[in-house]
């Protein structure tokens, strides 16, 4: 099966929630901004710890897009990760794990926001009998039909976002 780059999204996508600003570039004045962990660049958006009311307990999947803010910067959806898939994370608290420290993509995180991208991630649940399998089972759907750059399983990771 041919996979395609996983580019700006156009459609809602069902059960989808809309997509939240989650990190900036450290040059970004908002007021509404925390700093990252030791050694990571950029700030992160207070807001982030109250979104995605309802779903923030659940367990499911997410994606991370790069936004470029820079002229000619282009937009991609860069990530796609299962807060069940090895760990006990609620999707809150994954996606706040990700702005403080960056988890396992922290280089490629610190490296969007060193160029100027804010990074932007929206989240969908798992809602069934086995939120676990299902989960699971929504992101490897996406893995086999989409390219995206910062997931080594079933692609090869890259800096798609280097000028």
């Amino acid at each position: 099966m041919v996979t395609r780059l996983r580019e700006e999204i156009r459609l809602p996508g069902e059960g989808w929630s809309e997509w939240e600003k989650a990190m900036v570039p450290q040059d970004d004045q908002s007021s509404n901004l925390e700093k990252r962990g030791e050694n990571h660049v950029g700030s992160f958006c207070s807001s982030i710890r109250s979104a995605f009311p309802g779903k923030a307990q659940c367990c499911g999947i997410y994606e991370w897009r790069a936004k470029g803010t820079k002229y000619g910067q282009p937009n991609h959806v860069v990530y796609v990760g299962c807060t069940c898939r090895g760990n006990e994370r609620s999707l809150g608290e994954e996606v706040l794990e990700y702005c403080k420290n960056g988890l396992h993509k922290g280089s490629l995180i610190n490296s969007a926001l060193a160029r100027g991208y804010e990074l932007w991630v929206r989240v969908k649940t798992a809602e069934c009998n086995e939120p676990r399998k299902y989960a699971e089972e929504m992101q490897n759907e996406l893995l086999a039909l989409y390219n995206y750059a910062w997931n080594s399983r079933n692609n090869a990771i890259r800096d798609l976002l280097r000028p």
